[in-house]
């Protein structure tokens, strides 16, 4: 789901209601400006929510004439908007939904959501992506100001399409939100570090996982981009193409799985129990707005050496966690194309067998 946070544009001084102050007329030319600018970077809400005051319903009927569609007031985006509110409004939204509101309202919001701290100006715009509204589990897309609306037009770039930000598949039958939104990107956010008691909700989750007989085979080495010598470290272990991205990182894991049930006698169910362990990682940390890309490109014997791993265990994968960047300069251009690229997967009749091996099971048709 995307959100769209607008605050009104540059308005009158206080007069006698401020429930009645106008747009200036710089400040109506600026908001049409910027709704040219949405109209051509492709947002579509389903709906947009204004609040009651003038100013703001003013910049409201300025950007739905631009998008094509109506404006619903809602006295809930007068002052003291919150997230309740915004959870409340969208709960029947499963695409792009928009909210034009004031300050301090509408900065908050997206702060509370994203854990960014968010300043917005007068007729900028925030875009969050979230599978739900929820403290903390939104990604801040965009935060544009005016002058950067102006700078677009200005330079003809309005016709740009920006990489979508989730990349939903289309799928058979019912699949949860957490699990349509994974995605493994490589595109991270290089300032925005992960809180620590998000990283520990993360290892709760990979170690609560069920493993054969409980015994628990998987270690995880972690790295915080915070320690710099921890994660360069860590770094080395990649090979050169996955170095380029996996630097930005918030986190880097090395994931490990003990190879024996017994002293002589093999697990050879380690593998899949650490899977299962890290795809719970990989959920809880997307509930959390953190995405995970998981690498086979790395040297594990690098990884035995630097980090002395015994060896009755085998490292096993290399792991990336951060929040999504906003903007891809720091990337090459085919990772930037990797980013934007659709998910595609084989279809269900090619995996799920019935009567034989390669026949497709009948309940598929």
């Amino acid at each position: 789901m995307r959100l769209y946070f607008v605050r009104h544009g540059i308005a009158e001084d206080l007069t006698s209601s401020d429930f009645m102050r106008e747009l200036t007329p710089r400040g109506e030319r600026r908001v049409k400006t910027s709704a040219a600018v949405m109209r051509a970077l492709g947002i579509q809400p389903q709906r947009i929510y204004s609040s009651p005051r003038l100013r703001a319903r003013q910049t409201a009927d300025i950007i739905a004439q631009a998008l094509g569609m109506g404006v619903e007031l809602a006295d809930s985006v007068n002052f003291g908007f919150d997230l309740a509110d915004a959870r409340r409004l969208s709960a029947d939204c499963d695409a792009e939904i928009m909210f034009v509101g004031h300050n301090p309202d509408m900065s908050e919001i997206v702060s509370e959501l994203t854990g960014a701290a968010v300043s917005m100006k007068k007729g900028g715009l925030a875009r969050v992506d979230a599978f739900a509204a929820e403290a903390g589990a939104g990604e801040l897309v965009w935060l544009v100001a005016p002058k950067v609306f102006d700078a677009l037009a200005d330079n003809k770039q309005t016709g740009i399409v920006p990489a979508p930000a989730q990349k939903l598949p289309d799928v058979n039958g019912g699949l949860h939100e957490l699990i349509r939104q994974r995605w493994s990107p490589v595109g991270f956010d290089r300032e925005r570090p992960i809180k620590r008691e998000t990283l520990l909700g993360i290892l709760e989750a990979a170690r609560w996982a069920a493993s054969s007989s409980n015994l628990q085979p998987w270690r995880f080495i972690v790295a915080r981009r915070e320690d710099e010598a921890q994660f360069a470290k860590l770094l080395l272990t990649l090979r050169e193409g996955n170095i380029a991205w996996a630097q930005h990182a918030a986190a880097l894991m090395v994931a490990c799985s003990r190879k024996f049930r017994k002293e002589t006698v093999p697990n050879r169910h380690a593998g899949h129990d650490l899977g299962l362990a890290v795809g719970q990682m990989v959920l809880q940390a997307l509930s959390q707005g953190v995405y995970v890309h998981q690498m086979g490109g790395f040297f594990p014997e690098k990884a035995r050496q630097l980090y002395a791993i015994p060896d009755d265990f085998d490292p096993y994968t290399c792991i990336a966690f951060g929040y999504r960047a906003t903007e891809l300069g720091h990337l090459a251009e085919a990772q930037r194309g990797r980013d934007a690229s659709p998910r595609e997967r084989q279809p269900l009749d090619e995996m799920v067998f019935g009567g034989g091996w390669a026949q497709a099971a009948n309940f598929l048709d």
